[in-house]
């Protein structure tokens, strides 16, 4: 399933998702693309701990969001804090 990372943390993940075929519990493994230039993607495991549809006026190509705690710490460099500060900003996220 291909998400939209919406918010990232140490802990955790923020995921806008198209109709996820996901529970409260399940456990994951994510491919999360975090720098800008295509490097390479960092994986993670974790546990679903949210799946909820996204507020109608919000509803576009992703239908619902998704929490994710992670099961060990992500750091994040700061060139990938960087890179994630300028995708979110269109998004009003972050910067």
């Amino acid at each position: 399933m291909t998400t939209l990372i919406a918010d990232l943390a140490d802990s955790g993940a923020l995921l806008y998702a198209r109709n996820p075929d996901l529970k409260i519990g399940d456990e994951v493994g994510l491919e999360l693309h975090v720098a800008l230039d295509g490097g390479a993607a960092r994986l993670a495991t974790g546990r679903v701990v949210r799946v909820a549809p996204l507020p109608e006026e919000r509803v576009s190509l992703w239908t619902h969001q998704v929490g994710i705690e992670f099961h060990e710490l992500f750091a994040l460099s700061d060139a990938e804090l960087a890179a994630l500060d300028e995708r979110q900003k269109p998004f009003g996220k972050r910067g």
